[in-house]
């Protein structure tokens, strides 16, 4: 009985560690190629497993691709209290997900944004884990418009930074960034959006 009890355990072990070996082979590998580039045989080579296994636990690329992002979910951002959400959002960022390039979701969305495979995917993944508890923190009547503006300048710090390593980007403080980012991104979501009129002008007669 004993004997069973621990064959039983450390299967756990083996199942638990095979899943997350899968899980940061694929976070590595979507995080520096795009969605349709990675495949199942990549994976599994990654993770130094059989094929079939990624499957098994997984499902199916798709479903596994949707497990990496899972870090991605911003319901929790400070802000408030102490601190801003516009800071907060960086902030979050900075200490979460930038220090760590395979598990960065924000990366792995930008590496297959241009995928047209899981298009409809990427959208869906964004709004649900992003845009909407960012819009929903902020609230009113353009609180989705302001959330979209705010990740826009976290997208870039991560392209600038992430991808193309620009110097000086790459090599300012933490807590700068988050002074001067969080800034910009709490324009957009505290301060007046300017409002585009919807008349035409009229056209100005030539003689």
């Amino acid at each position: 009985m004993r004997d069973t009890a621990k064959h039983t355990a450390r299967r756990c072990r083996d199942a638990a560690a095979t899943r997350q070996a899968i899980l940061e082979a694929a976070r590595t590998l979507f995080a520096h190629d795009s969605y349709e580039y990675v495949t199942i045989r990549d994976i599994a080579s990654k993770a130094g497993i059989d094929p079939a296994l990624v499957i098994r636990y997984f499902g199916s690329k798709e479903d596994l691709f949707l497990a990496t992002l899972d870090k991605g979910n911003c319901s929790s951002l400070p802000g408030g209290e102490g601190m801003e959400l516009g800071h907060g959002l960086i902030h979050h960022y900075i200490s979460h997900w930038s220090k760590q390039d395979a598990s960065d979701p924000l990366l792995i969305m930008i590496r297959s944004a241009s995928s047209n495979d899981n298009s409809d995917l990427l959208r869906q993944v964004l709004n649900e884990q992003f845009l909407q508890p960012i819009a929903e923190q902020i609230g009113g009547p353009n609180g989705h418009l302001r959330a979209e503006l705010a990740l826009s300048q976290l997208i870039g710090v991560n392209i600038m930074r992430s991808l193309l390593h620009t110097e000086a980007l790459s090599a300012i403080p933490d807590e700068q960034l988050i002074q001067i980012v969080g800034s910009v991104c709490q324009h957009y979501i505290s301060d007046e959006l300017e409002e585009t009129s919807t008349s035409q002008e009229e056209p100005i007669e030539r003689r």
